[in-house]
């Protein structure tokens, strides 16, 4: 009796040890590889943890850089030097053409430009005709013009021409703003050094530089006093692989500087075309 009690006691250890042991391997088997809150596991159970992050922080990360294509990089260069042309339409009956030449450089994502051109300024059968006639109109002589303006890239891109000889270009658009200064050395005849250095900071002609430039002026000119101005545009620089360049442009006077001037000639425009090299 004492022994069959004893077998009887042995048995229900044995299946309470067996069940404790069950349902511990059951709770560890469910046990999950992270926290609650979605971060990994201390590095003690989980070796890969170190290297893991969370996916909304990768997003806020960069995860690459795209390149764009560029056949010439304009940015890179440390000068250009071109030749110009220009043709003036100063709203008047007489021609004006200028030829000269200009130096670029680049800096700070813009191009920054300084340019001399000889101005040319001829009759037209309008202006003769006009030259019969008492009447007389504001227009400038030949004359020597300074230029410092500066272009700022608005966009920009590789194209392919057509026809397909044409090789691939890198095209700019840019906007420009620029300052023009006009010098006439025929006005400062008789004049004393003192006087023409006056001048020169003047921002009209003198009473004596417009008396001297009387014998240059056209029959059907009255000859502007007006200096210097300001002037904005825009145009294209079409960069071609070896670092030749071609860049037309549109430019516009704009009368601001006129009260200081005394110019006549208040809006005007300028079509300009510059061919170059970039070093």
């Amino acid at each position: 009796m004492i022994r069959s009690s004893a077998v009887t006691l042995a048995l229900w250890a044995g299946l309470l040890v067996g069940g404790r042991a069950h349902a511990q391997s059951e709770t560890a088997s469910e046990t999950p590889s992270e926290t609650p809150d979605g971060s990994p596991l201390p590095a003690t159970e989980d070796p890969l943890s170190p290297y893991r992050t969370k996916f909304d922080v990768l997003t806020e990360r960069t995860i690459g850089t795209a390149s764009k294509p560029v056949v010439f990089d304009w940015r890179r260069t440390t000068a250009h030097v071109a030749v110009t042309g220009d043709f003036l339409f100063e709203l008047n009956n007489f021609n004006s053409l200028r030829a000269g030449g200009m130096v670029r450089v680049p800096t700070a994502g813009m191009v920054v430009e300084i340019g001399a051109s000889y101005a040319r300024v001829w009759d037209t059968p309008s202006s003769r005709l006009l030259a019969l006639t008492p009447y007389r109109q504001p227009g400038r002589p030949n004359r020597i013009d300074l230029d410092i303006a500066v272009a700022l890239p608005l966009a920009e891109g590789v194209i392919t021409a057509s026809p397909r000889f044409f090789p691939a270009a890198q095209l700019v658009f840019d906007v420009y703003a620029g300052f023009r200064y006009s010098i006439y050395p025929t006005g400062w005849g008789g004049m004393r050094p003192g006087r023409v250095l006056s001048a020169i900071f003047s921002p009209s002609l003198t009473e004596k530089e417009i008396e001297n430039l009387d014998d240059a002026r056209l029959d059907a000119m009255q000859v502007d006093p007006g200096r210097y101005g300001l002037m904005v545009g825009f145009g294209n620089d079409l960069y071609f692989e070896q670092g030749f360049f071609v860049s037309p442009r549109v430019m516009l006077s704009l009368p601001i500087l006129a009260p200081a001037s005394g110019t006549e000639l208040y809006f005007w425009a300028d079509v300009t075309l510059a061919v170059g090299m970039a070093f």
